[in-house]
């Protein structure tokens, strides 16, 4: 399982149907994001363009993070220590993990909330 589904349910009253409709389209919202940020990160990784990779792991591990996306935020938070660290190598490596670990998390989103 790619997410912390307690971290979800956390943000909201389950049985409120006002808010699963709001949580509905914040996962909406997420999936759009993600998929700027994932469009985003292909291209920092073709540049090598460090600083923006950088900037871009770190908001991929905000988000991952704030959704209880545990699969993603292990990869993300590897990939932004080591450009970090200035193994930009390294770091690319991890990246290239992240577009899968995306998808499989996004089947899972989108199995419970609808695409």
């Amino acid at each position: 399982m790619n997410i912390d589904w307690s971290r979800i349910e956390s943000l909201v009253d389950i049985n409120d149907p006002e808010d699963l409709a709001w949580l509905k389209d914040m996962i909406i919202s997420l999936l759009e994001n993600m998929t700027v940020r994932s469009q985003n990160l292909t291209q920092f990784m073709q540049t090598r363009e460090q600083k923006d990779l950088q900037s871009e792991l770190h908001q991929i591990k905000g988000v991952a993070a704030n959704f209880g996306l545990s699969s993603l935020s292990k990869v993300v938070i590897e990939a932004e220590t080591k450009v970090k660290n200035g193994d930009l190598e390294g770091a690319i490596e991890l990246c290239g993990e992240i577009s899968p670990i995306w998808a499989e998390t996004k089947k899972e989103l989108e199995a419970r909330f609808g695409s």
